[in-house]
Parts: structure tokens; sequence; C-alpha cells
């Protein structure tokens, strides 16, 4: 995301989609909520089929402090973002989504046609600490080169981090305070820091990226991509901090492809939270974080190879 700006619902879309999300706008019993033990989600169909919580016991990894209009939740775009510059394509990101499928655990919602494309999600909790969202971009168009890009804003507090190629790092907006130790890209910030915005993108190595943040590690399991496969002038790793409102984004994106008309891309993320051990050392750097997290993606993953 390069051009961060409130967006208007009543501006999303135009006749009857326009239509369309603001009679949805107040639909709150048409949430779609799924849950097992301990994690719980929220998805809302009406508005951009966008995962707006993601509880792990009594706390919402979601809840950013001062939600913006548009700036709040897990949504999704095309990358690269020269696809459609800025805002971002409204039946993709804002405007309602119809419900395919639907059951206790999971949930299918698909979007209009817009831009070329349109996306389906599906949503499954996996169990107590595990979710899985699957993406499908379906062309109505011919597209020289596409990704999948996942966008999940959350408190800009904390500490996010990957293992990154480290020549691959770069500052694309503003000015962003990262730091580079042990072959990963450690982001710390405080919650009473001045807000400043800015962005860094990078090509990860083991395909995940996390956030730590009160005592919770929420991680983005995504299927490894080449350097040289990552959508131009994008990373499969991003990440923004906005300079007006407290929120980080989150950013993880598929390799890119030519797609044809017909053709569909299907690209799927895994969502870990668990609890961090109290006497684990969280900060930039910290070899027994990084120990950690790679046990736990083991666990969760046997198969997974780093």
């Amino acid at each position: 995301m390069l051009f961060e700006r409130p967006l208007k619902k009543s501006a999303i879309a135009l006749g009857l989609s326009a239509l369309l999300a603001a009679s949805a706008s107040s639909a709150e019993d048409d949430t779609i909520r799924l849950s097992k033990d301990s994690l719980k989600l929220a998805l809302d169909p009406n508005y951009g089929g966008r995962i707006t919580e993601l509880w792990y016991g009594d706390r919402d990894l979601l809840a950013v402090p001062e939600p913006g209009e548009n700036s709040f939740g897990s949504t999704f775009w095309l990358s690269p973002q020269t696809l459609w510059n800025w805002p971002p394509i409204p039946e993709h990101d804002t405007a309602p989504y119809a419900v395919t499928a639907k059951d206790k655990h999971s949930a299918t919602v698909t979007s209009a046609y817009g831009g070329g494309a349109r996306i389906s999600k599906t949503v499954t909790v996996n169990n107590g600490q595990s979710a899985t969202v699957h993406y499908r971009i379906d062309a109505d168009k011919d597209f020289p080169e596409i990704a999948a890009w996942e966008i999940t804003r959350v408190p800009s507090r904390g500490l996010a981090f990957a293992p990154v190629t480290t020549d691959s790092v770069k500052t694309v907006r503003g000015r962003m305070a990262y730091e580079l130790e042990n072959d990963a890209l450690w982001l710390p910030m405080e919650a009473d820091a001045p807000l400043v915005e800015g962005k860094v993108v990078a090509n990860g190595t083991e395909g995940w990226l996390a956030y730590a943040v009160d005592g919770l590690l929420y991680l983005k399991l995504y299927p490894k991509v080449p350097m040289r496969e990552m959508a131009s002038g994008e990373g499969d790793i991003e990440l923004y901090l906005s300079g007006e409102l407290p929120f980080l984004e989150l950013e993880v994106q598929s390799a890119a492809r030519r797609l044809q008309r017909g053709q569909g891309l299907d690209w799927s993320v895994e969502w870990l939270l668990l609890p961090l051990p109290e006497d684990l050392e969280i900060h930039s750097g910290s070899p027994d974080l990084l120990a950690f997290v790679r046990e736990q993606i083991e666990l969760a993953s046997p198969t997974r190879t780093p």
C-alpha cells in the first residue's frame, strides 16, 4: 500500500454495488462467526468479505485502538499495485461478497468481478490455534503478471519479524525504524511513539511473518516465494505503518505469474495464534524467539520445510 487514504463507504462502488453496500452497512446479523476452543474469527460478507475480528481467548488481535473508516481488519488486493494504483479495487476490498458456502467451522465468500478479476475466500478454523484462509483469483481478462496479496491490520505496538534475504530489504515509502539481525527483519514498536508513515518490503526466506504483542504470537505461514518470482515492485513480505492512525499492516504475497482469461490462481495462508512463554526473550534479534517460532511451525506443519 503506497497511498493510504480514508475511503468513504458511499464512494466504494457505483450503481447497484453502492446501493448494496449502503443497505448492508447496518446488517450486523450477517456477520459470520467461526470458532474452535480458544480461537474465534468474524467475517463480514457485507464489507469486502473482510475478517474483522481475530480472537484468542479474551483478546482480539485485530482490535486497533483508532480504526479508520477503511483501516481495519484483514482484506485482499491484487498485486502488483500498479494493476490499480489507489484506491484498491472496491469489489475486492470493500463491496459486498456473496456467501457461497458456510458451516460451523468454515465459510466461503465471493466478490463480484472488478479490475478484471473475481475473488473467493474460504476461511476455515482448524483448531484452537490455527485457521486457514484460502484465496482464489478468477481472471476475466489476461494478466501478464498477477499475485495474491493479504493485508492484515493490527495495533502498531509489539514486534513484527520475519527471516528475509537481507539484500532484498528496502524502504519504499516514508521512514521505517527496522533492524536486520540474525538474517531476519525486525520492526519493534512502542504504543506511545509518534506516528510516522513508512513501508518496508522484503523477500522472505522461510515463508512466514510473525507478530508478537501482549504475550501472544500471531504467525502467517504461506508458500515460499523465490526472489525472482516476486511481483514487480513488491515483496512477499511487506510492513506498512500509518502516519495518521495507530496501526500496522502485516502483508504477505504469493509468487507472481501470468494468468489468462478463464484461468484461476489459488493460494492459502495459515494463521497460527498461541501464547508466548513468560521467560522467552522478546526483542529484536532474539535467537530464542526465532527458535521458538520455528519449533511451533514444525509442530503445526510437520511436512513443511524451511
